[in-house]
């Protein structure tokens, strides 16, 4: 049964689990309480309490999208004027061993002499105004790693990389209805717990901890007050 949020006041995420990958499950049923410090949703589950990093949760998010989109072919934009970059020795001695991997991720770029690279399109899913800077972080990352690596495996880390861009940034107070479709997003992934990078995505702490910390198991707080 498909689950969803209504908003994060309200029972959210009703019903069991529910496999989705086979190798992992959907999020539990939760209720949003709310934010803290406005870069981690609160939300409450049968066995306590969770924090979710909503950045990290957008990454996940973004790179499976990524990895759906790269899997039915990625396709480019040309960009408005061609884009000149100036790699590293390191970078630019490796660009040419990975120009097959960047035309299938939907890049166009050569080189013009020993360092300059001309970028001329990129990704459609890049918002038209990519700039320099971002390319240069871009391209930068995806030559400097093992020039023997599979195509696959470098495009992959590629998209771990291109999934954090447009991410949801820390300290960004999302509205109602933005964290309900974040969590809604992210209850579709087929690995809702880690971001691309492996970083942790919802982090629990359960009833017994809370309890644990509050010393509830105390001696003597059962004989003079029971809740």
């Amino acid at each position: 049964e498909k689950r969803s949020f209504e908003t994060p006041t309200q029972r959210a995420l009703s019903g069991g689990t529910a496999q989705t990958g086979g190798e992992y499950d959907s999020l539990p049923s939760m209720r949003v309480l709310g934010q803290l410090h406005d870069t981690y949703v609160v939300a409450e589950t049968d066995g306590g309490l969770v924090l979710i990093d909503q950045h990290a949760a957008d990454e996940r998010v973004n790179y499976e999208r990524l990895q759906r989109e790269f899997a039915d072919g990625m396709t480019s934009q040309a960009l408005a004027a061609p884009v000149e970059l100036e790699l590293t020795a390191r970078e630019a001695e490796l660009f040419t061993s990975h120009i097959d991997a960047l035309s299938e991720l939907g890049f166009t770029a050569a080189r013009l002499d020993d360092r300059p690279v001309e970028v001329t399109a990129v990704p459609t899913v890049f918002d038209t105004a990519l700039g320099p800077e971002l390319l240069q972080d871009v391209l930068g990352a995806f030559v400097a790693g093992d020039g023997g690596e599979a195509v696959e495996d470098v495009a992959d880390e590629l998209l771990a990389d291109l999934a954090c861009y447009p991410s949801v940034t820390g300290n960004t107070s999302l509205t109602e209805g933005s964290v309900s479709a974040l969590l809604t997003a992210l209850d579709d992934c087929q690995n809702p717990y880690a971001c691309p990078h492996g970083r942790p995505v919802i982090i629990e702490v359960s009833d017994d901890e809370i309890g644990e910390r509050f010393e509830r198991d105390y001696p003597g707080h059962g004989g003079r007050r029971r809740e």
